[in-house]
């Protein structure tokens, strides 16, 4: 049996000590000059120095006792062969510097396979031995329940988002039925603000012919008193009667045509005004009604009035206000309001 001087013993010992090895240490450009450096021997040193760090010295002493004899003579075979590179000199090299310097690189270059053939069955045993299966299971079951709250709570956070996001699309599906009412209103606007207008206009001529007329009736009675126009005789009185009669019946029709164009443009415009209010309500009317058989029978009755004739006191509509849904037809709608309301 081998003395354990440390960790995993003399072959502990060992590769501890080829672990820790500088591989830079090789080149000794300073000692051995530009051409002559080692810097040749770097790469193929440090792959056999990482090769045997796979190996933990805690591990060691779980290997056979024949592993533990093999890995111990080949760390110090090969630490002895770097042990050489390190005390290369140029002076006596055999059979030239050159030629001694190759042999060190090509030796180094050579042991790599053989040693790894040797190594790589202890350095699949040491990784088994190094992995804790019971400790892996348990982070593997602990990332997974992270991954499982992670996934609830951002489930949970998308449902509320979800419930904001149809809150919102209803407010502005009920905005834009507003609006869309709204802009229907606007159509009202204009036609009563058309009418007004041109109410205004007619107004004018009314009151300019009516003041034309009275104009006309005061100067009438001194017509007769203009030269060339007197009354000498029965059948010159009549002609000029007849005259002052037409004229005066022509400027009376225009003065009640202008009249009636003005109550006609006043009477459109206050039932346009009238359709413009009763549209923009028209969304609280709906908006009032808790079942839809009662929407329906609020609706039916708000589009009437907003739709129907009206009286304007300008012009008063031939039949009157006429309900456009007949008292037989709400029938069936009351009927299911009520059933609704006590079931």
């Amino acid at each position: 049996m081998p003395t354990l001087t440390g960790e995993g013993g003399e072959a502990g010992d060992a590769i501890r000590r080829l672990q820790e090895f500088d591989a830079s240490s090789l080149v000794r450009e300073s000692e051995l000059g530009s051409k002559f450096a080692l810097r040749e021997c770097v790469a193929p040193a440090q792959r056999v120095v990482d090769l045997f760090k796979q190996i933990s010295p805690a591990q060691v002493g779980f290997f056979a006792q024949d592993q533990q004899n093999m890995l111990r003579d080949l760390a110090n075979g090969y630490f002895n062969l770097l042990d050489q590179c390190l005390k290369f000199e140029i002076e006596g090299a055999q059979p030239t510097p050159t030629d001694a310097k190759n042999a060190l690189v090509q030796q180094l270059e050579a042991q790599f396979q053989p040693i790894f053939s040797q190594l790589h069955p202890l350095i699949s045993y040491a990784t088994t031995r190094a992995q804790d299966f019971a400790q892996l299971e348990r982070d593997a079951r602990a990332a997974t329940q992270a991954t499982k709250d992670n996934s609830e709570a951002v489930l949970k956070e998308i449902n509320q988002y979800k419930t904001s996001i149809e809150t919102i699309l209803g407010e502005v599906r009920a905005m834009a039925a507003e609006q869309g009412v709204s802009k229907q209103a606007i159509y009202y606007k204009g036609e009563a603000d058309k009418h007004a207008k041109e109410a205004g206009t007619w107004l004018k001529y009314t009151i300019r012919t009516a003041i034309g007329l009275g104009v006309y009736a005061i100067g009438s009675l001194f017509l007769h008193e203009i030269p060339g126009l007197q009354t000498t005789d029965a059948y010159r009185t009549a002609q000029i009667a007849v005259s002052k009669v037409l004229i005066f019946g022509v400027i009376a029709y225009m003065l009640l045509l202008c009249a009636r164009n003005f109550l006609s443009h006043k009477h459109n415009e206050v039932v346009n005004r009238h359709r413009q209010n009763a549209l923009a309500t028209f969304t609280a009317l709906a908006e009032a009604t808790s079942d839809a058989a009662s929407s329906d029978i609020v609706l039916s009755h708000a589009a009437s009035c907003i739709f129907s004739p009206q009286d304007s006191g300008y012009i008063k509509s031939a039949g009157g206000h006429g309900d456009s849904v007949p008292g037989l037809q709400l029938l069936p709608r009351l009927g299911e309001a009520m059933k609704v309301s006590h079931g």
